[in-house]
């Protein structure tokens, strides 16, 4: 008969109110005191402040938008190469200019303008957010007259930075332009960053938690957090912006069952120009603000309440408190990294929904973990691809390295978690190579020996990079190590034999093989027998004896 009512489900609510009951008996007095004071206080007019005080805080958020579109225009405008790129318009190399800016300010589109406003680049990010794809504005944007002004050199008392708005089929962009300019100061071409509305809406939200809508010039929406966008008339619209310096302008708007209370003002941007209308809409009964009085008198009836209840909490608590340290034991070790940890429910109530919610939660992380380790090599692989490109190497060749590298790695008996690091490394091996200059690494003749050692440093500068980004450290050996050879002669440390890491050894002979089987500007690329051939006599002078045999192996079945 015990076990069964343990069995029965019986909320914690049930606990706890049993007990409680005559304190809220002592309580409901005051309660009742200080609920009335508020409700005789002015509910409106607290109401109406706490709108405006939100539509402030909204403009701050925009400003704060516009200030991090205007620092990525900045960092754009100001790469080092990319006047040359648009005076000559080098199409891939501001692609590969301004594409990792891009990613890492976060921005939902860019555009770049020659001097004549032809657009070179023009992109925005696609709907998966992982990438790119191209902007098809309505109207050339150099017919817009926010980009006019940067192209004619014209400045205001906010500078040379225009903004403005941008319509690309069913979605507008809001967007700063500035100049780009070359050494001597002569314009070059414009820059232009930019986010969608539909996110400024969304960022508006977020850190207001009011609904926000962006309306036209004429009153139509052009984003909203509400469910159905509601349009204001055009004299609504006019007349908002007509009487900006007198009052603002609130209306009663109705959205999923909800009443709320909207009130309207001008968008400005830069400069203090209108770029359309700006909506904050908060629940009418969003909040009700304590007076000074009754914020007094609930301090003092809480202070009490706590004293009461801690009497009769502590034997309440010893009950109810032991399935929770399971919980709390099991977020410590969360905390320290192991996500295989799970809770088992003690009882059938919310903690044994809280327990089952956190296994749920851990699972999550778990997954979410993986997902950015996914993550980060796909990263990698954009590294390896960038620097196959820079080093006019064939097409995937990091890839292809690093698979073979792997099925040898494999056949001689390699650890799993010493594959994921040999194959970051692998496709990483020429990153070094970002720091060689153009002139050295891309000269089509014979090397003098200064620009040999020069570009021989490039392991050293793939190690100064990688070791600064500690979750690429162990995957170090191969880019730092892969010019070493069996016989010592090899570079950056002239390492020989079993001192050159196994990663190394086995990246290396890999290297070489798709080096000799692959087509170069300078010679066709090596029949198998013949690369093969190559491979052998270079064995126990350029390779370690071992990997060669087990790679001739491989390649044989």
């Amino acid at each position: 008969m015990i076990s069964r009512l343990r069995q029965l489900y019986i909320p914690i609510f049930t606990q706890i109110t049993v007990p409680y009951i005559l304190l809220a008996i002592l309580i409901a007095g005051g309660a009742t005191y200080i609920i009335t004071r508020v409700i005789f206080d002015s509910v409106q007019e607290r109401f109406s402040n706490q709108l405006v005080e939100t539509a402030l805080l909204a403009h701050e958020s925009l400003v704060r938008e516009e200030d991090d579109l205007l620092a990525a225009l900045r960092f754009i405008s100001h790469i080092q190469g990319i006047d040359e790129a648009v005076d000559h318009r080098l199409f891939s190399r501001l692609r590969e200019l301004v594409l990792p800016v891009a990613f890492n300010s976060s921005i939902d589109s860019f555009a770049i303008l020659d001097a004549n406003g032809l657009s070179l680049l023009s992109l925005r990010i696609n709907t998966q957010g992982d990438g790119f794809e191209n902007l098809n504005p309505e109207s050339p944007l150099r017919q817009l007259d926010f980009v006019q002004n940067v192209l004619e050199g014209h400045e205001d008392e906010a500078g040379d930075k225009f903004s403005g708005i941008v319509v690309s089929g069913s979605e507008e962009y809001f967007f700063v332009s500035g100049p780009i300019l070359r050494a001597d100061g002569t314009l070059a071409g414009a820059a232009l960053a930019g986010r969608t509305v539909t996110n400024l809406a969304s960022h508006v939200r977020e850190e207001t938690l009011a609904q926000c809508t962006f309306y036209s010039m004429e009153g139509l929406p052009f984003a909203s957090t509400l469910g159905e966008e509601i349009p204001l008339t055009v004299d609504a619209a006019t007349n908002i912006l007509g009487r900006q310096d007198e009052a603002s302008y609130a209306r009663l708007l109705h959205d999923s069952g909800i009443d709320y209370n909207e009130l309207l003002s001008p968008w400005e941007a830069r400069g203090g120009e209108d770029l359309g209308l700006l909506g904050v809409a908060l629940p009418t009964n969003f909040l009700v603000q304590a007076s000074q009085f009754s914020r007094s008198n609930t301090l003092y009836l809480t202070v009490l309440a706590l004293l009461l209840v801690l009497l009769v909490g502590v034997f309440v608590a010893q009950r109810i408190t032991s399935p929770i340290q399971d919980l709390k034991s099991a977020s410590l070790k969360v905390a320290e990294g192991d996500l295989q940890i799970s809770v088992t429910p003690r009882s059938r109530d919310e903690i044994g929904i809280l327990a089952q919610s956190f296994n749920a939660m851990v699972s999550g992380l778990n997954q979410s973990k993986r997902e950015l380790l996914n993550a980060y090599d796909e990263t990698i692989e954009g590294w390896a691809r960038a620097t196959d490109l820079r080093d006019h190497e064939t097409e995937d060749h990091s890839r292809r390295v690093a698979d073979l590298t792997l099925a040898l790695a494999q056949a001689m008996g390699v650890q799993s978690e010493q594959l994921i690091h040999m194959r970051r490394g692998a496709l990483l091996h020429d990153i070094g190579k970002i720091a060689i200059p153009d002139r050295i690494l891309l000269k089509p003749g014979r090397l003098t020996e200064t620009q040999t050692n020069e570009m021989r440093k490039h392991p050293e500068y793939a190690r100064s990079f990688l070791e600064q980004i500690e979750f690429l450290k162990p995957a170090m050996d191969i880019p730092y190590t892969h010019h070493e050879r069996w016989d010592g002669s090899g570079y950056p440390r002239g390492l020989k034999g079993a001192q050159i890491p196994l990663a190394a050894r086995i990246f290396a002979v890999v290297d070489v093989w798709d080096a000799l089987t692959s087509d170069r500007p300078y010679r066709a690329a090596l029949g198998f027998d013949d690369a093969m051939q190559y491979i052998t006599s270079q064995s126990g002078s350029h390779f370690d004896p071992k990997v060669v045999v087990e790679f001739k192996k491989m390649m044989g079945r």
